[in-house]
């Protein structure tokens, strides 16, 4: 609404200063200099020869441009103070969180998970202009390990999208859900005691018109990254002494992060992957690549051939130890 009302009050505007010069041209020399440099003193000359439907449409538009300015400043006060700074575009720093929803700019402000819901909000002083919710409580099983990877066309359960805008005070809220079928990778590493680093990569369908990348700290890491990491960071319980050493466990999972990390604690260990696709494969882990690919060696018959397998395609990494 803002913006059509600045933008109608500067079409109108100079559409009444063209006619507003083209009617002075029978009125002298003097006439047309006044509607060149001062058309805005038309409007208030008694007695003057210039037409009147110009002069009415010059204040009409003045009135629009004003009103337009001052909804722009209730509804949107950070594009105003840019308005008039010359700050045309918002400049986002790189690698932090931005992208479009529904069309529109979208650059969360505050990121946190609220249960098992990822929220992403664009506020503006207390109130919330643009968010973003990712919903898992349908699909908790993707709340495990430190990386989610979903592409149109896998299985479900998926977590649902719930995405709202608002474009001002005189239009009604917008609300959207998708259920499915979106591009969709989060990356999580502990950070710190409590916090965590993220790694965000969404992509919705055409129709939807939203998007969001780049990186962003979490103050507070989300319940069941810390319920994760503890169970597979739980330290061996000490053997009874009068019992003999057991064999070590058959297959132990990993981080993923920890073989990309660290691969010389991995490298020559026989490793069981699982893709996202449900494949899986088992041989010995050769080397981690500079692109942090791993290289996987698996016997074929007589020969052994060796394959490199790409981090977003991996849903799990088991390691079997060494005896």
């Amino acid at each position: 609404m803002e913006a059509l009302l600045i933008l109608g009050g500067v079409i109108g505007f100079v559409v009444a200063w063209i006619w507003l010069v083209f009617g002075s041209l029978r009125l002298g020399s003097r006439a047309v200099l006044l509607a060149v440099l001062l058309p805005l003193v038309t409007p208030f000359l008694r007695d003057s020869a210039f037409a009147r439907l110009p002069r009415i449409l010059l204040l009409a538009s003045l009135l629009c441009v004003g009103g337009g300015l001052w909804l722009l400043q209730q509804h949107q006060p950070e594009h105003f103070a840019r308005l008039l700074s010359g700050q045309w575009h918002q400049q986002v720093p790189a690698g932090e969180l931005q992208g479009t929803l529904m069309g529109q700019p979208f650059a969360p402000d505050k990121v946190y998970w609220r249960g098992d819901q990822l929220v992403f909000a664009e506020t503006a002083g207390e109130r919330v202009r643009r968010s973003l919710v990712v919903r898992f409580d349908g699909a908790t099983r993707l709340l495990q390990g430190t990386a989610i990877d979903l592409l149109p066309g896998d299985d479900g359960p998926w977590p649902q999208m719930v995405l709202q805008w608002y474009t001002g005070a005189l239009a009604s809220p917008g609300l959207r859900r998708v259920a499915s079928d979106y591009s969709l990778s989060l990356s999580l590493a502990p950070q710190g005691r409590d916090g965590a680093d993220m790694v965000v990569h969404l992509h919705l369908p055409a129709e939807h018109r939203t998007r969001l990348t780049g990186r962003v700290t979490l103050a507070e890491r989300p319940s069941w990254l810390g319920r994760s990491l503890t169970s597979t960071q739980r330290p061996a319980p000490p053997p009874e002494p009068a019992a003999p050493t057991p064999p070590p466990a058959g297959w132990q999972e990993v981080s993923l992060l920890a073989v990309l990390d660290e691969p010389e604690h991995f490298v020559g260990q026989r490793l069981r992957l699982v893709t996202i696709a449900g494949r899986e494969y088992e041989g010995v882990l050769k080397a981690v690549t500079s692109e942090r690919r791993l290289v996987l060696a698996l016997p074929q018959g007589a020969n052994q051939v060796d394959f490199q397998f790409h981090p977003v395609d991996i849903a799990l990494i088991e390691v079997r130890p060494r005896i």
